[in-house]
């Protein structure tokens, strides 16, 4: 199995991406460029401003989630896009975002739970389509199951994911067919050009889930690789205190890193690191940076036989995936 943390986030905000927004909330004066702060306290009064229109105020709290979003503030990206669920807590566009960010900072039970209110009903089309795929890949990051993934691949009501469902499989299974595909048939995308090297990436998951992602300058990075490089390499984890293996658990501490959960609040970490513990497995939590904020994985090392110790977490109630 490949490595699925090596799906990595590729986004370099040179100049914020914005959402189309209905007419009468997306009036601006285009001659003079806003800050960031402004804008989001612009969309902030709109959003709680209950004289507006439900369609003015969501789109609000969707755009102050995905500003906040590419600028690295997930704690604020997720509020606001609680926000709009609590406005409209059956919205399909409300739903498919939440789902999607949720993915993309590991808390796959809360994604599961967006995507299974989302795919409940009968949704327009484009918004259904774009809720399976990405139950599709949040069954392979959690389990490594790429059987729906891989059926996607060849579904023409998919060909817009396509680039992105070569990249995941190829990533996950290894296989190198997946990678050919996707550098024959999509040579200019995000995908292939890290997959053929021409672009560096910091370690996050499901970089490709970050809309804007296409907006990437490639001329760019590759004119000035070694500028480009030192902008997206990440600030290296410090790495923490191992935890002594138990005596005639040699596997304990060898082999690969399987990470189990990815949280803000390092006492998250700890609880679930608590539990694992409880259920007979040596974790340790290892501290990490994504987009920029201190984040706490938790992992578990492999032994041996990556599949067998994830077939182990897996019968525990566990979902982990393998880090680089």
């Amino acid at each position: 199995m490949g490595s699925i943390k090596g799906i990595a986030c590729v986004f370099l905000l040179v100049s914020l991406i914005f959402i189309a927004l209905p007419a009468s909330l997306s009036a601006q004066n285009t001659a003079a460029p806003t800050t960031l702060s402004a804008e989001l306290s612009r969309l902030q009064a709109v959003a709680v401003n209950s004289a507006r229109s439900t369609t003015d105020r969501l789109s609000a709290f969707l755009l102050m989630g995905r500003l906040n979003q590419l600028s690295g503030d997930s704690e604020a990206a997720l509020k606001a896009y609680e926000g709009a669920l609590v406005l409209a807590p059956d919205n399909g566009r409300a739903l498919v975002t939440m789902a999607q960010f949720l993915i993309s900072i590991g808390e796959h039970e809360r994604a599961d739970a967006a995507l299974s209110a989302l795919l409940a009903r009968e949704r327009e089309r484009s918004i259904t389509v774009q809720g399976q795929y990405l139950g599709a890949l949040l069954a392979a990051f959690r389990s490594g199951n790429t059987r729906h993934l891989a059926a996607q691949a060849d579904d023409p009501d998919f060909a817009a994911y396509r680039s992105g469902i070569y990249y995941t499989l190829w990533r996950i299974t290894g296989v190198a067919s997946w990678e050919r595909r996707l550098v024959t048939e999509f040579p200019q995308s995000p995908e292939a050009k890290i997959a053929s090297g021409d672009v560096r990436f910091p370690a996050t998951p499901l970089w490709f889930l970050f809309n804007g992602r296409s907006d990437f300058n490639f001329a760019d990075a590759a004119s000035h690789p070694a500028e480009s490089q030192a902008q997206v390499q990440p600030s290296p984890p410090t790495a923490p205190a191992r935890q002594p293996a138990p005596a005639g658990n040699a596997q304990a501490s060898s082999g690969r890193l399987l990470q189990a959960g990815l949280f803000t609040q390092e006492a998250n970490a700890s609880a679930l690191a608590q539990r694992l513990r409880s259920s007979g497995f040596q974790p340790l939590i290892v501290p990490r940076q994504l987009n920029g904020r201190n984040h706490f994985a938790v992992c578990v090392h492999s032994g041996a036989d990556v599949n067998a110790m994830l077939a182990r977490l897996k019968s525990a109630g566990f979902d982990a995936f393998p880090l680089p």
